[in-house]
Formats: C-alpha cells, sequence, structure tokens
C-alpha cells in the first residue's frame, strides 16, 4: 500500500447516516460505499470503487439521474457501456448512468481512478448530490456514504506504532515545565508565593485604557473582588513608563503584590497573559486562594509580526469561530490577523454597493449552470445555502474585536488570480444591467475580456479564474472594493494600515489570446505577457497608496518572469513598503530560500512556512489523519523546528530535507544582516479545502499553533546558527515546550477548542506491549478485543507492559476526561 496507513482496523466507517426509513426522494433510496479496489497500490494502480446499492423496496431508476460530487485529486474521464466519469473543472465531477435500473437490495459498482494516490480521510470524495436530467432544480444530497478505509498489513501497522513510540520516548522525556508560555526573554525566579486576596486594590495608569476584562476568562479570577485604588495603596499595579519596548513588559510578583511596568495597552495585555501563564490547571479554575510563585520577568517579541491566517472562502467559518481565534490569538501573543475571505471558490464579506459579491459568489450550489452561483465545491455538494457570507456588521464587529485585542485585521482580495467568485459575480452583474439595456453600467466592474480565448488550468483546475489587468473596469472594481474597507474600517473606528491582494499562482498562459491585452501591450511597448504581471502589480500598489493603505500579497508579487520562471524582482518601485508573505520553501522545490531572496531585495518579508506552519498538512501517514500533504507532513516537533531566518540550520532533519540531505542546499541563497532588517516575523495558516467544520479546524491548529506562537514571540536560540546548530539542544528545548503546552496549556483552552489528542506509539517486547503518548497531560486507554477504548476500558500505566495473544487485536488511544477518543493504535500479530 505504499505509504498510505491506517490508523484503525475497524474496516468500515460511517461518514453519515442511513435513511432506511419512508425513503422519499432518490438519495434516501440509496447508500453508496467507496473503497480502492483489490489491485489499488497508490502507485502505478490507483483504481477505487464506488458502489450505489438501492436500500429501498422498490426499483431505482438511475438513468433519471446524475450523481455529481466532490474529490480532491482530479478523476480521470471514463467512460462504459453502464456509467460515465467526467471532469466538470474545479474539485467537481460528475458520474452518468446508463441503462441502469436497480432493483431493491441491487447494486452497481463504477471503477474510476483518480490523477493522485489517495492520502487520507480527507482525500475521498464527498458532497455527493443527485441532480434530475431533465430538470436541474430537482436535486438531493446523499447523506448516507460508507468508507472503507485503505489498509495496511498488521506488519506496517505495528512498524509504524514501534516507530511512533520510539520517537515519543526520544522527544517526550520528563523536563521541568516552564513557567511562562511563549517563553519569556528574561525571567527568574524567587523562593515563596504571593497569595491574592479576595479583595484586591489595583491601579492603572489612566493614561493606559485597559481593564481587566482580559482577566475573566480564568474561572478562578472571577471570584477576586478587583477595587480600583491609588498606587502607593495598590496590591496589583499596571504602570505606564517611557523607553520600553512598545509591546515590552516587566512583570514582578513579590510579597508586595504584583507589579508591572509598560509602554502601551499591547505590553500591559502581554503582560497578564504571562501572569495567567504563571497559573497551573488546577490554579486557573480553582474557586480557592490563588498563590503565584514570586517572579521576575522582562519580556518583548522577537518579532514585531506574529501572524496567523484563517480562509474562510474554500469553507466558511462563522463570526462566532473567527471571534474564538481572536481570543486565541491574543491570549499568545500573536497580533496579525490574516483575513482570506475570497477565492475561487467563494467571496465571504459583503460588499453592499456590489451586492453580486455574496449573492453569487457566496453561494455554491447545483444550479450553478444559471450563472447565479458557484459550483459546488470541496464538499459542499447538494448545499445552496445563502447566508455563508460575513455582514459588514459582521466585519466591523470582527474589526472592533480584534483592536481591542490589539490584533491587526488584514484582509486578502485575491487577485488576479483565484478570483473566479468575483469574475462569476461580476458577470452575473453584467447581465443583469444588460438586460435593461444599460451598458456602461454593467461593463462598469467588469473583470474578464468576452473576447479572450485563453487556455490554462489553474492549480485548482479553473481555465476562468484570473482577472483581465487590461481592463480599465477591473482597477475601478478594485478602487471600489478598496474604498468599501476604507468605509468599514473608519465607521469601525479602527484604522486600516494593510491590505493583502493576493496575487499567487496566476498560471501559466493566461491573457495570452485576449484581444484587450493584445491593445494594453501595443500601448505599453511590452514584447511579452510576462510583461502584464509587473505592470498589474504596479498599478495596484499606486491605488492602495492613493488610499492611504500599504500593499501586501504572496511572494509572487515581488517577482517577475524574464521567459525562464519567476524570479524576484529588484526593479518594483516602493518594493521597501511591500510586503510579500513568503510561503513556498517546500523542501525540495527549489524555492526553499526564496524568503531570504525577498528580504535581501529590499521587500518587507514575512515567513509563513507550507514547510512547518501550514496547519491544514496532515500531522504523519496514518489513513486516518485528516489534511493535506503537498507541501509536508508536520506533527508538532516539525512545526516547532523552523528556525526563521536560518531554515537551512536543521533542513535536513525534516520529512523531506533527510532525503536530499544539508549539501543539496548548499547553493541556496542565505539570509543577510541587510535582509534581516526587512525580515518582519512569522506567521501560521489554516487553508480550509478540507475544513467543513469548526471542530475540524481546532484539531487541525492545534496545539500546532503554540509552535507558531513559541517561534514568533520567544527570543532567538543559540542553536538557530547554521554553523553551531545542535539537534540535542532543540530537542532539549522541545521537551520543555511540550511539558507546558501538554500539561498546562491545552488543559486551560479544553473547553474551548477540541484540539487534537496525542497519538500513541507501542512497542513490543518480549510477549508485551509498552506505549507512550506524543505530548504530556493525557492518559491512555486500551482494549483487548480491538474495540474502540473509552473512559470505562482499561487504562495503561506508565511502565506496566500488557500481555498479548497471537491473533489478539489491542486498541490503544488517548481518551481525554470529556470522553474524546484521539488516534487509535492497534497491535495484532
Amino acid at each position: 500500500m505504499g505509504k498510505l496507513f491506517l490508523g484503525t482496523f475497524l474496516m468500515v466507517i460511517s461518514m453519515g447516516k442511513a435513511l432506511f426509513a419512508q425513503q422519499t426522494n432518490v438519495a434516501e433510496k440509496v447508500q453508496l460505499s467507496w473503497r480502492a479496489s483489490p489491485n489499488y497500490n497508490g502507485d502505478d494502480n490507483l483504481d477505487l470503487i464506488l458502489v450505489i446499492r438501492n436500500v429501498s423496496t422498490t426499483n431505482l431508476d438511475l438513468n433519471r439521474w446524475d450523481l455529481w460530487f466532490n474529490a480532491m485529486y482530479p478523476v480521470i474521464d471514463k467512460k462504459t457501456e453502464k456509467y460515465t466519469f467526467s471532469n466538470q473543472r474545479g474539485n467537481l465531477f460528475r458520474l452518468e448512468f446508463s441503462g441502469q435500473i436497480l432493483e431493491p437490495n441491487d447494486s452497481l459498482g463504477t471503477v474510476y481512478t483518480t490523477k493522485y494516490a489517495i492520502s487520507n480521510i480527507s482525500t475521498v470524495p464527498n458532497g455527493f448530490y443527485f441532480q434530475d436530467k431533465n430538470n436541474s432544480k430537482l436535486y438531493y444530497a446523499v447523506e448516507n456514504v460508507l468508507y472503507m478505509p485503505i489498509i495496511l498489513s498488521a506488519t506496517q501497522e505495528n512498524s509504524f506504532n514501534a516507530a511512533l513510540y520510539a520517537r515519543n520516548e526520544k522527544l517526550n522525556k520528563r523536563t521541568a515545565t516552564p513557567m511562562i508560555f511563549p517563553t519569556p526573554k528574561s525571567i527568574k525566579t524567587g523562593k515563596g508565593s504571593y497569595e491574592v486576596p479576595a479583595t484586591l486594590h489595583c491601579f492603572v495608569s489612566p493614561d493606559l485604557h485597559i481593564g481587566f476584562e482580559f482577566l475573566n476568562r480564568v474561572p478562578a479570577i472571577k471570584g477576586i473582588d478587583l477595587i480600583s485604588s491609588k498606587e502607593e495603596e495598590a496590591q496589583f499595579v499596571i504602570k505606564k513608563v517611557k523607553d520600553m519596548h512598545k509591546e515590552g513588559y516587566k512583570l514582578s510578583v513579590s510579597k508586595e503584590g504584583i507589579h508591572i511596568e509598560v509602554s502601551s495597552e499591547a505590553g500591559a495585555q502581554y503582560a497578564l497573559q504571562s501572569l495567567i501563564s504563571l497559573l497551573s490547571p488546577a490554579m486557573y479554575f480553582s474557586s480557592e486562594a490563588l498563590h503565584i510563585p514570586y517572579i521576575q520577568v522582562e519580556d518583548e517579541p522577537r518579532y514585531a509580526y506574529r501572524g496567523f491566517m484563517m480562509d474562510i472562502a474554500r469553507n466558511f467559518k462563522d463570526k462566532a469561530t473567527i471571534l474564538k481565534y481572536l481570543d486565541l490569538m491574543a491570549w499568545y501573543k500573536l497580533n496579525v490577523f490574516h483575513f482570506h475571505f475570497i477565492d475561487d471558490e467563494g467571496w465571504r464579506i459583503e460588499i453592499p454597493s456590489l451586492p453580486e459579491l455574496t449573492a453569487v459568489g457566496a453561494v455554491r450550489s447545483p444550479l450553478f449552470k444559471d450563472g447565479k452561483s458557484l459550483q459546488p465545491g470541496y464538499g459542499s455538494g447538494g448545499s445552496h445555502d445563502t447566508t455563508k457570507f460575513l455582514s459588514k456588521g459582521d466585519f466591523i464587529e470582527i474589526l472592533r474585536y480584534a483592536h481591542d485585542r490589539n490584533i491587526i485585521v488584514v484582509p486578502e482580495i485575491e487577485t488576479p488570480g483565484h478570483a473566479r467568485a468575483a469574475i462569476k459575480a461580476m458577470q452575473a452583474r453584467y447581465e443583469r444591467f444588460m438586460a435593461l439595456g444599460q451598458q456602461v453600467e454593467a461593463e462598469k466592474y467588469l473583470l474578464y475580456d468576452p473576447e479572450d480565448r485563453s487556455e490554462y488550468n489553474s492549480v485548482q483546475h479553473f481555465g476562468d479564474n484570473v482577472i483581465n489587468p487590461a481592463l480599465p473596469s477591473t482597477y475601478t472594481f478594485l478602487e471600489k472594493v478598496i474604498d468599501e474597507f476604507v468605509a468599514m474600517y473608519r465607521e469601525a473606528g479602527v484604522p486600516f494600515r494593510k491590505i493583502s491582494i493576493g496575487g499567487d499562482e496566476v498560471p501559466d498562459g493566461v491573457w495570452t489570446k485576449s484581444p484587450q491585452i493584445d491593445a494594453l501591450m501595443r500601448k505599453e511597448g511590452m514584447k511579452s505577457t510576462h510583461e502584464v504581471w509587473p505592470y498589474y502589480i504596479q498599478r495596484v500598489n499606486e491605488i492602495c497608496a492613493a488610499k492611504g493603505v500599504d500593499m501586501a500579497g504572496w511572494e509572487e508579487i515581488g517577482m517577475v518572469n524574464k521567459g525562464q520562471g519567476m524570479v524576484v524582482n529588484p526593479a518594483l518601485p516602493n518594493k521597501s513598503n511591500i510586503q510579500v508573505d513568503v510561503w513556498n520553501n517546500v523542501i525540495g522545490g527549489g524555492q526553499e530560500d526564496l524568503a531570504y531572496r525577498l528580504a535581501n531585495a529590499g521587500y518587507q518579508t514575512v515567513l509563513i512556512s507550507a514547510s512547518n506552519m501550514y496547519f491544514d498538512m496532515m500531522w504523519n501517514t496514518n489513513f486516518m489523519e485528516p489534511g493535506l500533504k503537498w507541501a509536508t507532513y508536520a506533527d508538532l516537533f516539525h512545526s516547532y523546528s523552523l528556525l526563521p531566518e536560518d531554515f537551512f540550520a536543521n533542513i535536513d532533519t525534516y520529512y523531506s530535507g533527510e532525503k536530499l540531505g544539508k549539501k543539496a542546499f548548499n547553493n541556496r541563497v542565505r539570509l543577510t544582516e541587510k535582509g534581516k532588517a526587512n525580515f518582519l516575523g512569522i506567521k501560521g495558516g489554516l487553508w480550509a479545502e478540507t475544513v467543513l467544520t469548526e471542530e475540524q479546524m481546532d484539531y487541525l491548529v492545534f496545539p500546532r499553533f503554540f509552535a507558531l506562537a513559541e517561534r514568533a514571540w520567544s527570543s532567538k536560540r543559540k542553536y538557530e546558527d547554521e554553523s553551531k546548530f545542535n539537534l540535542k539542544l532543540i530537542e532539549e528545548d522541545y521537551r520543555s515546550f511540550i511539558h507546558k503546552v501538554g500539561i498546562d496549556e491545552l488543559a486551560k483552552i479544553k473547553g474551548v477548542v477540541k484540539f487534537r489528542l496525542p497519538g500513541v506509539g507501542l512497542k513490543e517486547n518480549s510477549g508485551v506491549l509498552f506505549a507512550n503518548v506524543e505530548y504530556p497531560g493525557f492518559s491512555i486507554y486500551y482494549t483487548t478485543d480491538g474495540t474502540l477504548p473509552t473512559l470505562k476500558s482499561a487504562r495503561y500505566e506508565e511502565g506496566k507492559p500488557v500481555s498479548y495473544k497471537k491473533g489478539q487485536t489491542l486498541a490503544f488511544a488517548v481518551v481525554d476526561t470529556e470522553g474524546r477518543v484521539g488516534q487509535v493504535s492497534y497491535f495484532k500479530k
């Protein structure tokens, strides 16, 4: 089975619910089941089987219906006498039937092939719906779908778990739990602790606009009566001082009480967060008196830019989820929210003057062929939900909420690529006004050249998702949208400092057969369509500057193609005011040094490492782990191992880097001293192709989010030097890190975040099994009959082996106090 791995011996998992009673439509009469073919090997045979079974009591005429579905990897067109699979672009596919009438309990097995091997549970097909061939308005979502995981042999399963055990044993050793997270710049501990009285007299400098609401999330503090008093009488002081880093703080806890010095509200917030971090979970949730250890802390962030990017375009997340993540950012000292709400598959923000952007661009529907919605994608299937966008009021509330937590919101308008939702929305607007005979108004915001015959295929498999830079209406549209954002920020009372214009993944072949582009090139004296790119970037930059907003974008905005691929563009005007967000450091891709090249060239650079901080990547090769794997596999140690300014120091310790060896990167560019001045910081991000729910988001982001917080805030370590790198030192730091995260921080957020529970490693030794976990703070439960462990199962005691008998299947998993079960590790021999 190659590298595909099963995290369970359970043969069938249900991703829906069986609907056997009172079947009223075709979807309720059908059960779908998916599995790999017997000859599937993940290499030269990628055949998959989809079975359609009639579970009703009457005949089912499939000839009347088409079965549509989404698939992460392209399905190859195939035609047989009984059925036909066809690619509908994007990640939408259609299965048509010929001469197929299924009697009760009869089934039709179809075989299809994908372009790439199925990686895991996130890459199986989903979003199934039936649609009437003759009446497209008649469609039904299929909820009864069964999936059979791709299974490895017991020997391979045992080998995986043994390797995990060895990794856990190496990285999860007993150590002291750090007092504060993220790690402060300087910390000195004393003997003793301060008992916080039931009535606490507090003083805050009058010119610090901060209250103590930030502390209210801590159950233990809610019982304390905070009384305002004079500074000399206060037991809790937050004092504003001069000559301190704008986000820095000094925190002192002594017998006199708690004393904080800051120069800003942000510094005060971070000091309070450190104070909370001092509390163990027992103190955090306790209703009894708090005892805070004596301590002296001097702290400031390593980077001015500490960010998190959330994608709600591919799969929408509501305002409540966004506000939750803003809280989490504030709790762990991140300060930039990169808000990705526009892409090919959705425009998720209301622009009142252009209602089609959400009326069309925020709706995915089986009725997409009428031009009033987008095609289904990423599991949306038979849905026609018109509410999956943020209203203007929602966005203003988000801006204020973030501002109150010292977080800057940077909205992203994806252009010119990844713009299908905008293009289709403005096409619908064009057709509406043309029907009214208003051609000038119709063309005012048009984003595509109707005469363009260019052929291309984007990364997400669209051929109509790139805005045309030759159209004056393109820039009219961008000005209108930016003006609307300016107005929303103004209404929120929040400074509008920066906007991202996207700029990534414009595919080859665009603009090559557009009359409008041809005319632009003649006018501007361009010799190649490659020159259209820097022209567009400069035009948009001028618009942003005129609006008083700095421009950010993905790395390509600082690059140019001179005929041999994209390279850094040293000639772009005002590049010192342009922020480039660099994701492409995929090991083996040849761009591992791109962030450094751009910073060295003078661009303000932020690293969002796909190799470490893309939280939608799979944790490991377990088939049951969600996410994608195109950049890497990234467990917590892998994410923690990012050395932002010295990526090559430990590149050979990464999953893919070890295959190439450190010598393979000798000719890559390193960050210069000049470049360091342009290196603003780092961020992590979550792309939402595989993330349908908030709980799935929580699972993928946490606990890897903590690695981001640590690397963004804490000081540079001694081992962050290619000439002095020491793997043992980073492993020692990691052990302390996971003890703070596993024992303290995850316990504190468990009521808010459905984080990933640690996996269990298994080691066989002389007829018995030993088990361990990836990070501490959790208990292992097991069964000896292969059933799913629960809190009622036997609890594994550390160091005490479990006996097994030949042929017996044992199942081990972490089960938390709420009964949530982590990934299951099975052993059979």
